[in-house]
């Protein structure tokens, strides 16, 4: 995994971004990483609507942010009142602003707590959504209250061989070690459980059983899908082992990760999976090809991100190419 030393932590001086710093405060004394806490100017456009001399909104700019600066800094200093960290206050559309900001400052990590969208009846709001699809770091999106550690971790890995073999870049390959290695680590603590869960399914089975056109014996049937059940079932249990060399055996033994493959469409199996176990945290690859900036592949990520009611660490493979420009 690569070393976590510079979080970007958004925050509102409000009780549901508390969470927020807590969880990066813990993570950057992990890892011994530095924290940038920073914060939005919202409604900045109406400006234009009481000053229209530039000089004069650019003035009433620098005074909003330095005052919000100096409420976000008093903010923190209620909670963490030793911590070390900058302050950064962002002008224009939130979600922009924040990608832009990861990418010119190279941050490892992005931590903010979801917006309020109970009306919606999830979690994740449109401006969540979009940091989750376009930021190039992780970014670990929390549930509002989430303020101790995560007792249930779930590793989401995609077993299903989607990919061309000629991919000389095996996306999935490096999204299921990166996931297994973020999922290691947010799990070394006291009382951590840690799940690994995926789903598999025998593409047409439905229509061999069912179909009205179908001849297929039901032997042939049920030998096809459990040649592709084993078929995933293996590639898990190679993925499990292979966590040995990427965070070692101590910590592999220490875990003891339980594993869960089942039947059906990950989209809906792995919000079962959370559910059932009591899921706090999942970590999942949210799947893009180079090329193709901020795309997911058949929607699954978005799938799940829209039904879970827990805390999401959304990792992009190596390439990503955010849509959104740093400068």
């Amino acid at each position: 995994m690569k070393r976590i030393n510079k979080i970007l932590c958004v925050v509102e001086p409000n009780t549901n971004s508390e969470a927020a710093l807590l969880q990066a405060v813990k993570v950057a004394n992990d890892h011994q990483a530095d924290i940038t806490v920073a914060s939005l100017l919202k409604n900045t456009g109406a400006l234009r609507t009481f000053y229209h001399d530039k000089n004069k909104i650019e003035k009433n700019l620098k005074e909003s942010t330095e005052n919000k600066r100096l409420t976000i800094e008093n903010w923190v200093k209620k909670f963490q009142p030793s911590l070390n960290f900058k302050v950064d206050i962002y002008a224009g559309i939130g979600f922009i602003e924040i990608v832009r900001s990861v990418i010119q400052n190279q941050y490892d990590l992005l931590v903010k707590c979801a917006d309020d969208v109970d009306w919606l009846g999830r979690l994740f709001g449109s401006d969540d959504m979009h940091l989750l699809r376009k930021c190039p770091c992780p970014v670990l999106m929390l549930k509002p209250g989430q303020k101790e550690v995560f007792r249930n971790v779930l590793a989401a890995i995609d077993v299903n061989d989607d990919f061309n073999d000629q991919d000389e870049n095996r996306v999935q390959d490096q999204l299921n070690k990166k996931v297994l290695e973020y999922s290691s680590a947010f799990s070394v603590s006291e009382l951590t459980d840690l799940h690994i869960g995926s789903a598999w399914e025998a593409f047409g089975e439905d229509f061999l059983r069912y179909g009205a056109f179908s001849q297929m014996p039901t032997e042939k049937v049920d030998h096809y899908a459990e040649r592709i059940r084993q078929g995933c079932s293996d590639k898990l249990t190679f993925i499990v082992k292979e966590m040995n060399n990427l965070v070692g055996k101590d910590t592999v033994d220490y875990l003891c990760p339980k594993v869960h493959l089942v039947k059906g469409l990950p989209a809906k199996e792995i919000p079962l999976i959370a559910e059932k176990y009591n899921i706090d945290l999942i970590v999942m690859g949210t799947v893009a090809r180079n090329g193709i900036p901020g795309f997911i592949i058949g929607n699954t990520a978005e799938s799940i991100l829209e039904q879970v009611q827990c805390s999401v660490l959304a990792i992009k493979p190596d390439g990503f190419q955010s849509p959104i420009l740093g400068s």
